[in-house]
């Protein structure tokens, strides 16, 4: 047996939401009473401490003891004679234990856990206790990296888990939009002696777990572990070497906090919804948003008073303004905003390609946009929020700087747009040399483009929107989908490309606009279409009506354009533009 073992160390928050009996929310503080109360309803039991423990804290250690039902024994009972030892007790007993040690004269509290125990502390702790410690440990350029857990604000892939083979470095690692959950890390073990009082010959390893709480993968005794916790208070005055994380997931534990950040953005949509001018940026698409993107149709559920009203769309559903005209349509222009918040929490979309369901969620979980609460900015990015910090907003805009200087348009240019929406600007482009109006044109459920225009050695793919907005992800998915399969069509001699042609043709549109789109190719024929295109270099356009009243300019001013959402996903699309090996510029359009 050994007075040492190794142990993880987490902060507690000053403060916790709660609700009472009648679901009001109430701010507590988190101190001895408060934990007191809460760890016996969660049947720990309280143990005398010995008394000369330490002159700068103070520590209260809780006792839990339970019996649980063995899962797997009914299993082993099929396999093994009764009366055999294994199939003798169909429960275990597991113990617990936390230890809380209260700085006396700051009033910080920190936690160290045993068995299960950890599980019960998680909504009190800080979320990044062990992050910010590490960040005042290392440089950006130290090799300390054994593995990670991470994942980024947007992209398919949720989580991911890294092992590294040879140690790497925070920048090495960079990827802007990274969130880390859990970093292991080898640190210097000069740094172990200095900082934290070890002797060199009892440093076997260096290893230190960091993520909501702080470990060193070493066993210490509690004299040991009270003396880690006061160097930690020491090192957390100090600002952080290097910043590993700028971006926040709001988790279970502040579930009042995202009801709360829930509720400021719909009151702001109802606000839309009384009035139009109250225009608030939401933008409408799902996780699988390659799927919610090539649907053949999509039904929106409009729910109230136990009543559907189903509307069907012939493609999905992209902004918040046509499911707010439906509710004014199909439900009532005066609904109070209670009602209007149960149309929108109980409301669904599903989409469909000819035979099967491709995706299927509540509408709220669709929603994607940004708000300032309690100053600080918060993302909502289809069910999940982040805490956004202002030196993710700072480097956000550098780079948006940098990004805009080099990938402004040289080329064709659109006309002005003088009025109307994104179609009517579109088809103002009809019967001009060279160009191609695609707009509404999605084979394979696809639109390659808005307008096409050839250009002696260059063929230009332009994607319109109005407004630089939140939205602005909706069409940055639509650029990188689009571009992923013009390159590999052009791999293909242009089958993609032919079929484009074969759908306007063979359009027996009644509107004005696609028996327009139809007289593009009165006199060219596909092949000679083909031929325009082959050979030429590619270059995708996202192409940007600023709709606010003042003049700004993307190249010039990007810090006066608030939605951070917008210039984040034209960062991602340049860097999986580039991956692809795809020409991206941008074009703001004029007036």
């Amino acid at each position: 047996m050994s007075d040492k073992i190794q142990n993880s160390i987490y902060l507690l928050k000053d403060k916790i939401r709660i609700k009472n009996r009648t679901r009001q929310v109430l701010i507590k503080d988190i101190d001895f009473d408060f934990l007191n109360k809460h760890l016996k309803e969660k049947k720990f039991i309280e143990q005398v401490v010995k008394s000369d423990l330490s002159k700068l804290y103070e520590i209260k250690v809780y006792y839990k003891k339970s019996k649980n039902n063995v899962k797997w024994k009914e299993f082993i009972e099929t396999v093994v004679e009764e009366g055999e030892d294994i199939l003798m007790s169909n429960r275990s007993k597991s113990e617990s234990y936390i230890i809380l040690i209260r700085n006396i004269k700051s009033n910080k509290i920190y936690a160290s856990t045993g068995g299960y125990a950890h599980i019960t502390i998680q909504e009190l702790v800080t979320t990044d206790f062990g992050i910010e410690i590490l960040s005042r440990l290392v440089t950006g350029d130290e090799k300390m990296l054994r593995s990670t857990k991470e994942r980024n604000l947007t992209g398919g892939v949720q989580g991911e888990v890294k092992f590294f083979r040879n140690e790497y470095n925070l920048y090495e690692n960079e990827n802007f939009g990274k969130i880390y959950n859990e970093l292991n890390a080898s640190l210097n073990k000069s740094v172990l002696e200095k900082t934290f009082g070890f002797q060199e010959k009892n440093l076997k390893d260096s290893l230190c777990i960091v993520k909501n709480s702080f470990s060193l993968k070493k066993s210490v005794s509690f004299q040991e572990l009270l003396n880690i916790i006061m160097k930690c208070e020491s090192m957390l005055i100090n600002p952080p070497v290097v910043e590993i994380n700028n971006i926040e997931k709001i988790t279970k534990s502040e579930s009042i906090l995202m009801e709360n950040l829930l509720e400021d953005l719909l009151e702001k949509i109802y606000n839309n919804y009384v009035k139009i001018d109250d225009f608030y940026s939401v933008e409408i698409s799902n996780k699988d948003f390659e799927k919610y993107f090539s649907a053949s149709y999509s039904i929106l559920t409009l729910r109230f008073n136990k009543n559907d009203v189903q509307i069907q769309f012939d493609e999905n559903i992209r902004e918040i303004q046509s499911i707010l005209d439906l509710i004014k349509n199909e439900i009532g222009v005066n609904l109070s905003y209670d009602d209007f918040k149960n149309v929108i929490e109980n409301s669904q979309i599903e989409t469909f390609d000819e035979t099967n369901t491709l995706t299927k969620d509540t509408l709220v979980n669709h929603f994607c946009s940004e708000i300032n609460y309690d100053k600080n900015v918060y993302f909502l990015i289809e069910k999940d929020w982040y805490r956004v910090k202002k030196t993710f907003v700072d480097g956000l805009n550098e780079q948006a700087i940098s990004f805009f200087k080099d990938s402004q348009f040289v080329g064709p240019k659109l006309n002005k747009w003088k009025k109307g929406n994104e179609n009517e600007f579109n088809e103002s482009h009809l019967l001009q040399t060279n160009t191609f109006v695609f707009d509404k044109v999605t084979p394979l459920f696809i639109e390659a483009c808005d307008l096409m225009k050839v250009d002696n050695d260059t063929v230009y793919f332009y994607h319109v929107k109005k407004g630089f907005d939140n939205s602005m992800r909706d069409l940055c998915n639509q650029v990188f989908i689009s571009a992923r399969k013009i390159q590999e069509d052009s791999k293909m001699g242009f089958i993609f490309l032919q079929s484009l042609y074969d759908r306007v043709v063979k359009n027996n549109g009644k509107e004005e606009y696609f028996k327009n789109i139809k007289k593009q190719f009165a006199k060219l024929k596909k092949e000679d279409f083909i031929k325009l295109i082959e050979d030429k270099k590619i270059v995708f356009v996202l192409s940007v009506l600023d709709t606010a009243k003042n003049e700004r300019m993307l190249y010039t001013d990007i810090k006066d354009f608030d939605s951070n959402i917008a210039k984040f996903t034209m960062l991602e699309l340049s860097k999986n533009m580039r991956y692809l090996g795809v020409d991206f510029k941008v074009l703001q359009l004029e007036k």
